[in-house]
């Protein structure tokens, strides 16, 4: 029973000594040996990934300055094809989807007035 007790104690000591990643022999401490290689290559996977997520961000941001600056212009191409469209109808047309001809501009460039007409109002025709 006693013999048992020293083989589990000597068994632990050396697991300790294993994790502590330092082996003595004979008195002489000798460094533990690493895997210099795959160490390089996993810092280097570290760096590229890195890397990826920088060019990535930057790509986003400039890509969201870009929509910034370019959505103006296609709103306002959107604006003037609108009114362009609708100032080429004539006077029948535009009364037939319930438009004047002066309200045009507004239905075209304001934004807030988009909503706010209606297309057609359904009037029965003047009697004669």
């Amino acid at each position: 029973m006693m013999m048992k007790m020293r083989m589990t104690a000597m068994s632990s000591n050396t697991a300790l000594n294993n994790t502590a990643n330092a082996a003595t022999h004979n008195g002489t401490y000798t460094m533990p040996q690493i895997d210099v290689l795959s160490n390089i290559t996993y810092a280097r996977s570290l760096q590229a990934a890195a890397v990826r997520k920088g060019t990535i961000f930057v790509a986003r941001a400039i890509a969201r300055g870009a929509v910034w600056l370019v959505q103006p212009l296609l709103d306002w191409q959107r604006k003037n094809r609108t009114y362009s469209e609708l100032m080429s109808l004539d006077d029948r047309m535009l009364e037939d989807i319930g438009l004047h001809r002066t309200q045009v501009r507004s239905i075209a460039f304001d934004s807030e007035v988009e909503a706010g007409i209606a297309a057609n109002t359904n009037r029965s025709p003047k009697a004669a």
